[in-house]
């Protein structure tokens, strides 16, 4: 039997000095930058001269492949509307290089920027070949600062749905869900929501227009959307109610907010509202403060047999920390290891950090070694970052009470092994 340890039987108090830290190293990035730069140069130098030639030319140069510089290589390519599917291809054929995702994105952004629809066409053939999910990134040349293309955005979208529809696929729904965003995310509202009537009214995608119209700040232009879904028989989901809540909350509109709860509460779709509702709510009062009235909203969610999510753990307890009721945060981590035992190391490894960036290391290690005297183990640079510092500030033994109890997970694996 271990004897009752000091860190348990220590009370909270403030430690008389805080721990000082050596400046570290930064580590090396590996690759030269300016040495991938280039190289990268050098490769759209050639790409842009074109010519017969241009695969040998590559292979002269000999180029060390990675997938920072074909990256790199492409977005340039792209900025100078140069079109990069030789350059692709080639770079495909090397031994022992596989284009990432990434790279498959930038090659379908780069046939937009010079509107060659047949090479996009090609490249998304690739990718469904692959399974590989496109991103928004895929159509950053939209953005008008970003294309030289001729024509309106509503008819690069048009072109774009219709390579989509062409070849169908496994990229086919995340490149209709990714050209939904990325019209949201330059403010083409319109060309959006043509590009959601042509393909499926689907609540995922009308909620990228709801949350990007919150984003702006732009409550009213939401609720259309939110009223347009329901009137075309679309059931906005809990994720469309929760952008709005957001949005009232960041407004400062508390009561159209807590109105706007009451209406999910009166939903018949079960799942409204969800965890993440009441997270908003709690996040929102832990900011201004109102920790009783988080606490009552967290009674509320499990009640409603709903399981909080480690951020709303994370905002009760640094709510507490900094608004200087430390008992309380240590209360609610406790309180919490019986209510939500899934939490438990995280919680109490959260607050073990806070303490020790405070100043308070002794409380700290008392934090660590309640949670593993429950038979969990801490967060590992918590336990590494405490036990240093008790060893700078003369408490060697504590310190070693500490690593006893770590090393003991060790052994454990060890006997289960």
């Amino acid at each position: 039997m271990l004897p009752l340890p000091r860190l348990v039987r220590a009370r909270l108090r403030t430690a008389s000095s805080r721990a000082a830290f050596s400046a570290r190293p930064v580590a090396p990035r590996g690759s030269d930058p300016e040495a991938g730069a280039g190289a990268s140069d050098a490769i759209v130098r050639l790409v842009a001269a074109g010519g017969s030639n241009l695969e040998a030319d590559l292979d002269r140069l000999n180029p060390a492949l990675s997938h920072r510089l074909v990256a790199t290589t492409l977005r340039a390519l792209t900025d100078r509307g140069v079109p990069a599917s030789r350059f692709f291809a080639w770079a495909s054929l090397r031994r022992g290089f596989v284009p990432s995702a990434d790279a498959h994105n930038l090659l379908v952004d780069n046939a937009g920027k010079v509107a060659d629809y047949p090479a996009m066409s090609r490249a998304l053939a690739l990718m469904s070949e692959r399974r590989l999910s496109l991103t928004d990134r895929a159509f950053a040349f939209l953005a008008p600062q970003g294309s030289s293309r001729s024509g309106s955005v509503e008819d690069a979208a048009r072109a774009v749905l219709k390579a989509l529809d062409d070849v169908g696929g496994p990229c086919r729904a995340s490149g209709v869900f990714s050209l939904v965003k990325a019209l949201a995310t330059i403010g083409e509202f319109g060309a959006a929501a043509a590009a959601i009537e042509e393909t499926a009214r689907t609540a995922r995608y009308y909620n990228v227009l709801v949350a990007a119209k919150c984003k702006a700040g732009d409550f009213i232009g939401a609720r259309e959307v939110f009223d347009e879904m329901r009137k075309l028989g679309c059931d906005p989901d809990a994720n469309t109610w929760n952008y709005l809540l957001g949005c009232l909350l960041k407004k400062g509109r508390v009561a159209e907010a807590c109105g706007l709860v009451e209406s999910m509460e009166r939903s018949k779709n079960d799942v409204i509202p969800n965890s993440l509702t009441y997270e908003i709510l709690t996040c929102h009062a832990c900011k201004a403060g109102k920790m009783d009235s988080s606490m009552q909203i967290l009674d509320q969610m499990f009640s409603a047999n709903l399981t909080p999510r480690i951020t709303m753990h994370t905002a009760f307890i640094k709510g507490h920390f900094y608004a200087g009721r430390i008992d309380d945060a240590y209360k609610y981590v406790s309180d919490m290891s019986t209510r939500d035992r899934h939490s438990t190391n995280r919680n109490y490894s959260l607050l073990a950090k806070l303490l020790r960036s405070s100043g308070r290391v002794i409380d700290a290690g008392r934090v660590l070694y309640e949670l593993m005297d429950k038979g969990l183990r801490p967060d590992h640079s918590a336990y590494v970052k405490v036990a240093k510092d008790l060893h700078k500030m003369g408490m060697g033994d504590l310190a070693a009470e500490l690593k006893l109890m770590f090393q003991s997970f060790d052994v454990r694996a060890d006997d289960v092994g």
